[in-house]
C-alpha cells in the first residue's frame, strides 16, 4: 500500500508540475504577443510623423513615399515568403479570381489606404490622419448591421456615437458652422478609413489560402507598381534633399512602418487572437500623437484631444471581445 500511494504521489506531482510549466509558458506566449502587437502600433504610428518630417524639411512628397515604400516593402515581404513557400509564392497567379481580387485588394485596399492617408498627413499631420483612419472599424461594423439587417448593439451603438462625436469636435471644435481643419484634411481621413474597410474586407478568404505575407506583399507591389505611370517618381526624386536624416526617415517608413509593423502585429494576432492584438494596436494612433508633439512641434487643443478620445475609445469597444463572437 505505501508503494501504490507513493507512486501516486509522484505522478500527482508530476502532473502538477507540468500544468505549472504549461501555464508558464502560456503567461510568457501572451506577454510576448502583447509586446509584439504593442510595438507593431508603435512602429506604424511613428511611421506617419517621420514621413511628416520627409514632406516639410526634406522635399519629398506624399505620393512619391508611398509608391517607393509599397514598391520595396512588397519585394522585402514577398522574399521573406518565398524563402518558406518556394514556388507556392506565385500560386495566386495560377487562379485567375484570385488574381483579379488581389489586383483589387491592392488597388482599392492597400494603395488608396496608403496614399490618402500620407496626403492627410501633408496637409495636417500624423496624429488627425491616423486617429481619422481609426474610424474604419466603425465603418465596418455599420456595413455589417446593414448587410446582415441586424441593429448594432448597444455596446457598438455606444461606439457609434462616440465616434461620430469625435469627428464632430476634430472638425469644428464644437462650432458647428465652421471647420477646424481643413476640409481637404477631413476628406483624405475619412477617405482612408473608407479605403481601410475595403483592405480588411477585400482579400476574403485569400489570406488563409495563400498566406497573408504573401497576399500583402503581392498587393504591394502590384499597387506600387501601377502607380508608377502616374507618379513618375523618377521626376521628383531629384528635387528631394537627401541627407541621413531622410535615408533615415524613409527606412523607419519602409522598414520599421511597414515591413516590421507588420511582421510585429500578425505574430501577436497568432499568439493572442485577433480582438486582443486589434485593442492593443490601439496605440498607434496615441503614438502618433504624442510623437507628433514631440518631434514635429504639434499642439492639440483641447478639444482635439476629446475628439481622439472619443474616437479611440470606439475602436476600444469594438476590439473587445463579445459572447458568442470570434
Amino acid at each position: 500500500k505505501q508503494c501504490v500511494i507513493t507512486k501516486e504521489s509522484e505522478r500527482v506531482k508530476v502532473e502538477n508540475t507540468n500544468i505549472e510549466m504549461s501555464e508558464k509558458m502560456r503567461r510568457r506566449e501572451t506577454m510576448r504577443g502583447t509586446v509584439l502587437t504593442l510595438m507593431g502600433g508603435v512602429f506604424w504610428g511613428l511611421a506617419g510623423v517621420f514621413g511628416k518630417y520627409s514632406f516639410e524639411h526634406k522635399g519629398m512628397t506624399a505620393q512619391w513615399l508611398v509608391n517607393v515604400r509599397l514598391i520595396i516593402a512588397g519585394l522585402i515581404l514577398l522574399a521573406t515568403v518565398y524563402m518558406k513557400q518556394k514556388k507556392d509564392t506565385f500560386r495566386v497567379w495560377k487562379n485567375v479570381r484570385h488574381a483579379i481580387r488581389m489586383i483589387l485588394y491592392g488597388a482599392i485596399g492597400i494603395a488608396a489606404c496608403q496614399m490618402t492617408y500620407y496626403m492627410a498627413v501633408d496637409d495636417s499631420n500624423a496624429g488627425i490622419a491616423t486617429v481619422l483612419q481609426y474610424t474604419a472599424p466603425v465603418m465596418i461594423m455599420v456595413y455589417l448591421s446593414i448587410r446582415n439587417r441586424k441593429l448594432p448593439e448597444v455596446s457598438e451603438r455606444v461606439a457609434l456615437i462616440l465616434a461620430f462625436g469625435g469627428i464632430i469636435l476634430l472638425a469644428t471644435h464644437g462650432h458647428l458652422t465652421e471647420l477646424s481643419i481643413s476640409k481637404t484634411t477631413l476628406v483624405l481621413g475619412l477617405m482612408s478609413a473608407v479605403a481601410t474597410v475595403f483592405y480588411n474586407l477585400l482579400p476574403g478568404n485569400l489570406m488563409d489560402e495563400y498566406s497573408t505575407f504573401a497576399i500583402v506583399g503581392w498587393g504591394m507591389l502590384v499597387s506600387g507598381i501601377g502607380l508608377l505611370p502616374f507618379v513618375r517618381p523618377w521626376n521628383t526624386t531629384p528635387l528631394i534633399t537627401w541627407d541621413w536624416q531622410t535615408f533615415l526617415c524613409t527606412g523607419v517608413v519602409i522598414i520599421v512602418g511597414t515591413v516590421l509593423s507588420f511582421g510585429c502585429y500578425m505574430e501577436g494576432v497568432r499568439l493572442i487572437g485577433g480582438s486582443r492584438a486589434s485593442l492593443f494596436a490601439s496605440v498607434e494612433p496615441l503614438t502618433a500623437t504624442i510623437a507628433s508633439v514631440l518631434f514635429m512641434g504639434v499642439a492639440f487643443s483641447v478639444m482635439d484631444l476629446l475628439g481622439f478620445v472619443g474616437i479611440i475609445g470606439a475602436v476600444v469597444i469594438l476590439s473587445l471581445p463579445r459572447k458568442g463572437k470570434e
